[in-house]
C-alpha cells in the first residue's frame, strides 16, 4: 500500500515526459495554428478564424473579451465589409509544450493597418508607420478536433502613428 500512495505523489511531470518528436509536433502544429489565426483574421474569413479556437475559447484584446466560437466569430462579421487591409505580421514564437494537451506559447507580432481594402488592381497603401507591436500570449490544447486555441491575449507593447497617406 505504501508503495502505491507513494506513486500518487509524484509529480505528473514526472510520470510522463515528452519525447523529443512529441514535443516537435505539438510545437509545429501550434505555430501552424498560431498561422491559421493571423491569416483568417486578416482575411475577415469568420468561421475559420472562430475554428482555431476551442468550443468555449477565448480571445482577448484591447478592445474586449469574446468567449466562446459565437462571440469570436461575431468579432470578426460585425466589422465593415469589405474590411481596411489589415495584417498580423508574426514574428518570433516559444511554443513550450506541457503534455500530450496542452501548450502554452508567445509570440511577436506587427499589426499593420490600413485606411481602405485594398482590392484586386489598388495600388499599395502608404504608411507613416506600423500600428503596434504584440506580444501573444496564447494557452493551447488538444481537442478531439485537434491543436486548438484556448485562450490568447494580445498585449501591445509598441504603439506607432500607424497613419496612411
Amino acid at each position: 500500500m505504501r508503495k502505491f500512495l507513494l506513486f500518487l505523489f509524484i509529480p505528473i511531470t514526472l510520470q510522463a515526459q515528452l519525447s523529443n518528436l512529441e514535443s516537435d509536433m505539438i510545437i509545429i502544429s501550434c505555430e501552424q495554428l498560431l498561422a491559421d489565426y493571423a491569416i483568417y483574421r486578416d482575411h475577415l474569413d469568420a468561421d475559420s478564424f472562430a475554428n482555431t479556437f476551442s468550443v468555449d475559447g477565448e480571445l482577448i484584446l484591447g478592445s474586449g473579451s469574446y468567449k466562446g466560437r459565437d462571440a469570436i466569430r461575431t468579432n470578426i462579421t460585425s466589422r465593415p465589409a469589405p474590411g481596411v487591409a489589415h495584417m498580423v505580421l508574426l514574428m518570433s514564437s516559444k511554443i513550450t509544450p506541457q503534455s500530450m494537451n496542452e501548450a502554452f506559447g508567445i509570440s511577436y507580432a506587427v499589426i499593420l493597418n490600413g485606411n481602405r481594402p485594398v482590392l484586386k488592381g489598388d495600388s499599395p497603401i502608404r504608411m507613416k508607420g506600423i500600428t503596434s507591436a504584440v506580444e501573444y500570449h496564447t494557452h493551447f490544447i488538444n481537442t478531439e478536433e485537434g491543436w486548438k486555441i484556448a485562450r490568447i491575449e494580445l498585449r501591445s507593447m509598441v504603439r506607432g502613428p500607424g497613419l496612411a497617406d
